[in-house]
């Protein structure tokens, strides 16, 4: 398993914080589940827009895709069946907070601004983000000025959009999949997508030439859970990186993307 100090060293939550918790202190209506009693229940619950292919995905109340298959692997190392629940994305943080799901999923990506209300895993990938539309001419971010750019609601896309210093017109959709319609239609000139995105798309859209340009940055990608739940994000650190160093992760890895997309360094 790669190296990873900057998402192991992660801080303990002060004792302070807990007797607030404990007190009623108002800075959340429901204590997340321990470890022991998600164990005692014998069910994770997960949150997921399901909307994001190969990561998660969602056929009726089937779900599947790379992070689905992860976690359930993960987790039946630790005795636990995956309950999956399909979330907005711009709703997956509230759904933490209120106790109603005990890990959110969904390609997301590890940022300061989601630090300060949430706690990640250690990565479960790194993908690089790219240009995609059906213009081949559209390939890096300064080629989309003045142009119709979509984004979904809460990611890290709509944040890295809104900041280019140039002028664009900014359509914000609720979910992936409509941002996805909205350039396959033409309502939009183009968006931000990860990259390894690029075979699923072609497959669910076979008919259509979806133009992804070369990576400008790349993501660190993990499982968020709530800050005050520090026994199920150690256990699902752990559980992850004894998982990463098995020939079932090589696979899994394989059959969504054709490589590996372990974080590297």
């Amino acid at each position: 398993m790669p190296h990873l100090p900057l998402f192991l060293a992660r801080r303990s939550r002060p004792a302070l914080l807990a007797a607030l918790f404990l007190a009623g202190g108002g800075l959340s209506a429901a204590e997340a589940r321990t470890l022991a009693q998600i164990q005692q229940s014998g069910v994770l619950r997960v949150a997921t827009p399901g909307d994001l292919p190969p990561f998660a995905m969602t056929d009726g109340s089937r779900f599947s895709g790379y992070e689905i298959e992860l976690l359930q692997a993960v987790a039946a190392t630790l005795g636990l069946k995956v309950e999956v629940q399909r979330v907005a994305a711009d709703g997956l943080i509230k759904a933490l907070q209120d106790d109603r799901a005990d890990v959110a999923l969904g390609a997301l990506g590890v940022t300061s601004t989601r630090e300060h209300k949430v706690d990640f895993t250690v990565p479960t990938a790194c993908a690089g983000v790219s240009v995609a539309s059906l213009n081949p001419a559209l390939q890096k971010h300064t080629d989309l000025a003045g142009k119709k750019i979509g984004v979904g609601a809460g990611s890290i896309m709509h944040s890295y959009v809104q900041k280019l210093p140039f002028e664009k017109q900014v359509q914000v959709y609720k979910s992936t999949g409509d941002v996805l319609l909205a350039v396959l239609s033409k309502a939009v000139d183009a968006t931000f997508a990860y990259t390894v995105m690029e075979p699923a798309i072609k497959r669910t859209y076979p008919k259509v030439k979806v133009y992804f340009g070369p990576e400008l940055w790349s993501v660190p990608i993990g499982f968020m859970v709530r800050e005050d739940n520090d026994s199920t994000r150690l256990a699902l650190n752990t559980a992850l990186q004894n998982y990463f160093a098995t020939n079932s992760y090589a696979f899994l890895s394989a059959k969504h993307f054709g490589k590996d997309v372990r974080c590297k360094g």
